[in-house]
């Protein structure tokens, strides 16, 4: 129902003048009618305040968005409600039919409105839409209730008619007419679309029947009676006899029926059940003997009990006992006896049944008897008997008791049960929890405590994600996220902040239950560090077997090559005492004749002579038993010094550049042959650039770390680095992985020995430094050649080697002692002493000359070739100093053995052949002068 108008107040009705605004809210408040008003230009809605008491907004002003109104709408009428807008706001509609709906206030209430509005439209940018949305929302919840009560009761009613099988007639008893509705059809067994004729009706009643019931018409018409009611059998039109009940109400006229209204049931399934209810009596009777079920009746006014027999046989009493009163309360249990009658009396002074148990005694044994019974009142409204039933139940009590002695041991197995899990929960070194599944911690164990050294208190209603490491944090909140959708995590790892900052790390089994999930943590830290270090002894055992992998590669490399340098040292050995030979022999012949002819031929022998000594020397270097004379140097100078001859060397196809680092360290080599290295590696960047390119030439200072990863590489050091760096071809890895194998070579048969790249190795690893190798195909090559730094400047180097340079000639006659096993080489050395001023003993072999040592009185020089047959230079030396000690030694070599002439200077060995005057300077050297 709608509730009253709200009055005016005072001060509102003496200053609000009665025009149509007035009217309009009178009117409005009257019919408790909410206003609202909608802007679809602004999205913004406005609710008077009726409005918003309806929807159980607060109050206010403050537009509202439409979003807010949806969200109050009930979810089963927002489609409806939806669509109804959407038509109301079509330029094309414009509908203006009410709607209702129902509206869920934020306190839970739910009411039922009703809207009604209707749309303002204007052109908005050429388009004609709905620009405001007005109307009227009441609240309609009473009368949906009074609605809602009518259809329930129209629709019992009409359940009670169909469920009863009722059929409504009328009959015009002057005209012998009758009409009813589909039911009457139905129940006289006629078609659904009959139109039977009184006659047909009439044709079914038996005739007694018909009889009586016109009898019960006229009796009740002559005693002026308006109702009758009586039942009679009928034949159904389709043959099935029934039984109807008949009530009517007759209308008279002058003391005459002349009409009739009522309706007729179908009882004849009531008049089946009653007999089958007296069937059904007759067999619970049976069953009550059966079983045992005595039925009892007491009168409460006189406490006279009537028994059935079996109440009788249940209390082992005859079933002619006088008083059954008195030998109730003798069976009855004395313990048992007043709470039964206490219980009895109360239950009917309060008008309620009884459900009891107690105990009887019956041939001297204890039965238990349950009786059940209800109270009947009397006329004046107080409890005038009580009947019921009562039944042996002591095996069933039996049973009870065993039962709940069963039950007993089971909780006290439960009970145990809960202790151990208790204590196992005190007690475990594992973390449990129980958490809400939003990963709020709500209970823990001690081993939270003892593991991460925080107490219950401190973790109560923190969130476990707080304590995880941030790596792991993801981790843990997937797992949580797992289980507010029912999943169980079987595992889930993460480190766990200690109080004192440490970290643990933690292996996590969840499972959720209900609003939260039970937690079982592991301490797993020690196996990790374990893992940690089995992965970092595994990583360190990979490290050994690359590093093994490396030093093998190298050493089956280091192998290769001295074989390959033992037959070279050897061959380049001899072949050196050969060139010996030629060269001494064509500077005699040099100074024998002035004929221009043979001088030139004599020319063109010694270059050939020198070209064999140049191969020879890179045999050496390829085989690292070349005899090195290190200097201090600056490379820088030594790059611009041969810039020229580069020049000329790569010819006008290849641009030559340089990039010298200022402040560039000095390095400890031989100055010869680093000048060959720098134009052997400037030559292989040229025939890598057939068409042109770019050389450059770049110095560096260099401190490296780390030890080398390819054979052949330097090791950490400080190192002085010259880079070749071409823009040619370029070499594929498996090309660049046997770059300094001695012989091989990429180029056609004829243009290259493959020893080039070998030598470099050979003299840099021999100097001490390394070389690295950078290409790919079609990026350029640049080689990396590291050389040692040297702890003595440059300058001051040139300075100990100028002090040292050849001075004048020897002021007198020496004795020099020359032992060589190949005669030749011998006669040319000694032809060049001769020449040097030195008278010169001549000896075959170390025993010779240590002969001749202990013959001569005075020697001031001994030139011993290193490699002899039997007793070597070095051993011919050691027995020489021991004696005469002060003796100055000279060896001259084809090869240099680098452990047995390790403690000789690089002044007192003479490289074979000899070359320009490295003979003299080193002589003069060796005798001081």
């Amino acid at each position: 129902m709608e509730h009253p108008p709200e009055p005016p107040s005072m001060s509102a009705a003496a200053v609000l003048p009665f025009g149509s605004e007035a009217r309009l809210e009178l009117a409005t408040r009257a019919a408790r009618l909410g206003i609202w008003d909608w802007d679809l230009l602004r999205d913004t809605v406005v609710y008077s305040p009726r409005a918003r008491e309806i929807c159980g907004l607060p109050p206010g002003d403050q537009p509202l968005r439409l979003e807010q109104l949806q969200a109050l709408e009930h979810p089963d009428d927002r489609p409806r409600t939806h669509a109804m807008l959407q038509r109301a706001l079509d330029p094309a509609i414009r509908e203006r039919q009410p709607y209702e709906y129902r509206v869920i206030r934020p306190d839970g209430q739910v009411r039922w409105v009703r809207a009604h509005g209707e749309a303002l439209f204007a052109t908005v940018d050429g388009c004609e839409r709905a620009v405001r949305y007005v109307g009227t929302l009441r609240d309609i919840t009473e009368e949906q209730q009074l609605r809602e009560a009518l259809q329930a009761s129209e629709a019992r009613l009409r359940l009670a008619i169909d469920a009863g099988r009722m059929a409504v007639w009328e009959a015009d008893l002057r005209n012998d007419t009758l009409v009813g509705s589909p039911e009457l059809n139905r129940l006289l067994g006629f078609p659904e679309d009959a139109s039977p004729t009184v006659e047909e009706i009439r044709a079914g009643y038996p005739p007694a029947e018909r009889a009586r019931v016109r009898g019960l018409i006229q009796q009740a018409a002559a005693q002026g009676g308006r109702f009758i009611e009586t039942e009679f059998h009928y034949n159904r039109r389709d043959g099935r006899a029934c039984c109807l009940q008949l009530r009517a109400e007759i209308h008279l006229d002058q003391g005459q029926a002349v009409r009739a209204v009522g309706v007729l049931v179908d009882v004849t399934d009531r008049h089946l059940a009653e007999e089958s209810l007296r069937a059904s009596e007759a067999r619970l009777k049976l069953a009550q003997q059966i079983a045992g079920i005595g039925v009892w009746e007491w009168d409460l006014a006189t406490d006279a009990l009537a028994w059935s027999p079996e109440m009788y046989a249940l209390l082992g009493l005859d079933a002619g006992t006088p008083d059954p009163w008195r030998a109730w309360c003798e069976a009855m249990h004395p313990e048992d006896r007043a709470r039964i009658e206490t219980a009895g009396r109360g239950a009917a002074a309060e008008r309620r049944g009884v459900d009891l148990e107690f105990r009887i005694l019956r041939d001297g044994a204890v039965r238990w008897i349950r009786a059940q019974g209800t109270t009947i009142g009397g006329n004046d409204g107080s409890a005038a008997r009580m009947i019921g039933v009562s039944q042996d139940v002591t095996e069933a009590h039996r049973q009870q008791e065993a039962l709940e002695y069963r039950n007993r041991a089971l909780q006290q197995d439960i009970e145990r049960s809960r202790r151990e899990r208790e204590r196992i929960f005190e007690l475990s070194q594992e973390l449990f929890a129980v958490a809400a599944l939003d990963g709020r911690l709500k209970v823990t164990n001690p081993a939270w405590t003892q593991l991460l050294g925080y107490d219950a208190e401190a973790l109560h209603g923190r969130f476990l994600v707080e304590l995880v490491h941030m790596e792991e944090r993801r981790v843990v909140l997937e797992a949580i996220g797992a289980m507010r959708h029912g999943a169980r995590v079987q595992r889930f790892e993460g480190r766990l902040r200690r109080a004192d900052g440490n970290w643990r790390w933690v292996a996590w089994t969840a499972v959720p239950e209900g609003d939260q999930f039970y937690a079982v943590g592991r301490d797993i830290t020690d196996q990790k560090l374990a893992a940690g270090e089995l992965e970092a002894a595994n990583r360190q055992l990979r490290q050994q077997i690359e590093s093994r992998e490396r030093v093998e590669a190298t050493l089956r490399q280091m192998q290769r090559l001295e074989a390959v340098g033992q037959l070279t040292s050897g061959v380049a050995h001899d072949f050196n005492n050969l060139l010996t030979i030629v060269l001494g022999n064509l500077d005699l012949l040099e100074h024998g004749t002035d004929d221009p002819k043979v001088t030139r031929r004599l020319e063109l022998i010694r270059q050939a002579a020198l070209r064999g000594a140049t191969l020879t020397s890179q045999l050496l270097a390829f085989s690292r038993r070349q005899r090195l004379e290190p200097k201090v140097l600056d490379l820088n100078e030594t790059v611009e010094g041969m810039s020229e001859l580069l020049r000329s060397t790569m010819g006008g196809r290849i641009a030559l550049a340089t990039r010298l680092q200022p402040g560039l360290w000095s390095a400890l080599v031989d100055p010869t042959q680093i000048e060959l290295v720098i134009l052997n590696l400037a030559i292989n960047a040229r025939d890598a650039m057939p068409s042109g390119g770019s050389l450059t030439i770049e110095t560096a200072n260099q401190a490296l770390h780390e030890e080398p990863q390819q054979p052949g590489e330097p090791r950490p050091g400080d190192y002085v680095v010259i880079s070749v760096i071409d823009t040619g071809l370029g070499m594929e890895e498996s090309v660049r992985a046997r770059a300094f194998e001695p012989f091989f070579t990429t180029k056609e048969v004829g243009k290259g020995s493959g020893l080039g790249l070998a030598q470099v190795l050979g003299f840099v690893q021999q100097s001490g430094g390394g070389v690295r190798i950078e290409s790919a195909p079609g990026r350029g090559t640049t080689v990396r050649v590291y050389l040692p730094r040297a702890r003595v400047d440059a300058r001051q180097g040139q300075a100990e080697r100028d002090a040292r340079s050849t001075g004048s000639p020897y002021p007198q006659r020496r004795l020099a002692l020359l032992v060589d096993d190949d005669n030749a080489v011998r006669d040319v050395t000694a032809a060049r002493l001769r020449q040097l001023g030195f008278e010169v003993m001549e000896a075959g072999s170390g025993g010779a000359a240590l002969d001749l040592l202990d013959r001569l009185p005075k020697v001031d020089l001994l030139v011993a070739d290193f490699a002899m047959p039997g007793m070597n230079g070095a051993e011919v030396a050691r027995q020489a100093r021991q004696r005469r000690p002060e003796l100055p030694i000279l060896f001259v070599t084809g090869y240099a053995d680098q452990s047995a002439l390790a403690d000789v200077g690089e002044e007192r060995v003479v490289q074979k052949p000899f070359r320009n005057n490295e003979l003299e300077r080193k002589v003069r050297a060796a005798i001081g002068v």
